[in-house]
């Protein structure tokens, strides 16, 4: 089961906390939207193995990343929709155009969306413009898989149960 985003945050408080008799939570992570901080929690009935705290922390560093790879490149002030997909379909028109010396192009991509839904699309007319956008966006879906897999090998899941705050 993910955790669940609780804003009011004003810094990482990594831990598992007893909250009661029979009660814990753990409190991970740490980000920002806008002004407003948040760390991830959930609250368990009982002691988690390390096991579930394990399945639960990268069940949810997992989905964080994929949202930030989904929706959080913006190339030239446009905001860029990295599905697998798209990822995809970019990498086939850039290999073409690649192949044939850019005897492809111009090619014309959805690029995502603008902040009232209306779809934002971009031709691109020649190699050098293709190949700055490529090379970005495969720059960030790599170094955004990069940070979570450092935050969830930062996690010493034993240390957390042997250090349980009361």
């Amino acid at each position: 089961m993910k955790l669940e985003k609780i804003y009011g945050a004003e810094a990482r408080q990594d831990g598992l906390y007893k909250i009661g008799r029979n009660k814990y939570e753990i409190i991970f992570g740490y980000g920002q939207e806008g002004d407003r901080g948040y760390n991830y929690r959930r609250k368990y009935r009982y002691l988690p193995t390390v096991e579930e705290l394990k399945a639960d922390i990268e069940e949810t560093v997992n989905a964080q990343t994929d949202e930030k790879i989904l929706t959080g490149f913006v190339w030239n002030e446009k905001h860029v929709y990295l599905s697998t997909e798209n990822q995809f379909n970019f990498k086939a028109a850039y290999d073409l155009a690649v192949q044939t010396q850019g005897q492809t192009l111009p090619v014309k991509f959805k690029l995502g969306e603008d902040a009232e839904g209306r779809p934002v699309y971009h031709t691109f007319e020649d190699m050098a413009e293709f190949t700055d956008f490529f090379t970005k966006a495969i720059g960030f879906v790599n170094v955004t898989l990069n940070e979570g897999w450092v935050e969830k090998d930062a996690i010493d899941y034993d240390a957390l149960l042997e250090n349980v705050i009361q």
